[in-house]
């Protein structure tokens, strides 16, 4: 109990929690809104493509990270973005891809860096499982929320208030956070990587298809805002109290790599049964054994990563390039197959990769057991 009592008392833990509350109110209706407003899916799935295609780029290019200053601007970025749609035009599509591509920057890789900075590697399941709990538990009830205000006062006001909501971690950051700065030349980061960039493109892929492609193709099913809250809510119901408890018995066992393969089997399988989904009914059903497995291997997931290298600022951005170039090249050819409307080509890749993952685990990872 004293060992998950730490993780609450963590300040990354802290801004990780007021900032899902924010995004979650707001952010996953955005698709269903660019929808209302004449954008396809394949366009939006494209959108998705290009803010994590540039967030690889600008990665490049930062040679420190600096927590305070960093994360605040992060935040302030954060909030542009969501003021973007309250004055929507064409133009402000591809300005929230840029927006949300420096957010993947100035606000997650300083935030990851905080979040697991002094974590030890007996702990590493444990506390990846609790940052995969908050938005979770948040989901449970800030999607129902953001439903009725769009039902009642419409999008302006959800995301205009969304953006307001952000001037409070921004003044937390400004009062709890060190001004620590970490020196992160590119090309010695990635290389110090080395053994991890493979699993971690795939990783990357595989993460947004339960955040983007699902959510996005869940749209031929779902038309209203209050199924879209419905469904969100879901893809927080199932799973997490199970995947801390399951990333704990990791932690004191140290055995990660046969429960992932189990898992990503499963995982396969699941993806691949979304071909034969022709009801709302099935989607839901399928919706919810994906998220649960997803849930389940999350923590485990990122504790392979953790469990081989120190989590070291140039750590995360390392990691976070390489999940952006797997998002940024499987979400590219997802817009190209949706634009076709060429569906099945899309889950069959999908679950490859999940066959594929724990294959490279194994071959690459010889220190997780």
């Amino acid at each position: 109990m004293k060992e998950w009592t730490s993780s609450f008392q963590n300040k990354g833990f802290l801004f990780l929690t007021i900032n899902t509350i924010i995004t979650l109110f707001a952010f996953g209706f955005i698709p269903l809104f660019l929808l209302q407003n004449s954008y396809s899916l394949w366009q939006i799935v494209g959108l998705y493509a290009m803010y994590t295609a540039l967030a690889a780029l600008i990665i490049t290019i930062i040679p420190f990270f600096r927590l305070r200053y960093f994360i605040v601007f992060g935040l302030s970025l954060h909030a542009l973005a969501v003021l973007v749609m309250v004055w929507f035009a064409p133009v402000m599509f591809f300005v929230f891809a840029v927006l949300l591509a420096l957010v993947i920057v100035f606000f997650w890789i300083p935030l990851n860096w905080l979040f697991f900075r002094h974590a030890q590697q007996t702990r590493h399941a444990t506390e990846s499982a609790f940052y995969y709990l908050v938005p979770g538990i948040i989901s449970l009830l800030l999607p129902p929320l953001g439903a009725l205000v769009i039902h009642f006062f419409g999008y302006q006001i959800l995301f205009g208030l969304t953006a307001l909501l952000y001037l409070i971690p921004i003044f937390l950051a400004f009062r709890l956070l060190p001004v620590d700065k970490e020196s992160t030349p590119f090309w010695r980061s990635f290389q110090e990587f080395k053994g991890l960039r493979t699993i971690t493109f795939f990783e990357g892929s595989l993460q947004h298809f339960g955040g983007t492609v699902l959510p996005i193709y869940g749209l031929l099913f779902l038309k209203t805002e209050g199924e879209i809250g419905a469904y969100l809510s879901l893809l927080g119901a199932v799973g997490v109290i199970v995947a801390v408890f399951l990333s704990r018995w990791s932690d004191l066992t140290q055995k990660r790599k046969s429960s992932l393969s189990l898992l990503f089997a499963l995982m396969a399988l699941v993806i691949i049964s979304f071909i034969f989904v022709e009801t709302k009914l099935h989607w839901f059903l399928a919706v919810g054994a994906f998220t649960i497995i997803s849930v389940l291997s999350s923590p485990l997931r990122l504790a392979i990563s953790l469990d081989e290298k120190a989590a070291t600022a140039a750590f995360w951005k390392s990691r976070e390039f390489c999940l952006n170039v797997g998002r940024a090249s499987t979400l590219g050819i997802a817009a190209f197959l949706f634009y076709q409307e060429l569906y099945l080509p899309v889950f069959l890749m999908y679950g490859l990769l999940a066959l594929a993952y724990p294959f490279f685990v194994e071959r690459k990872l010889k220190k997780v057991s």
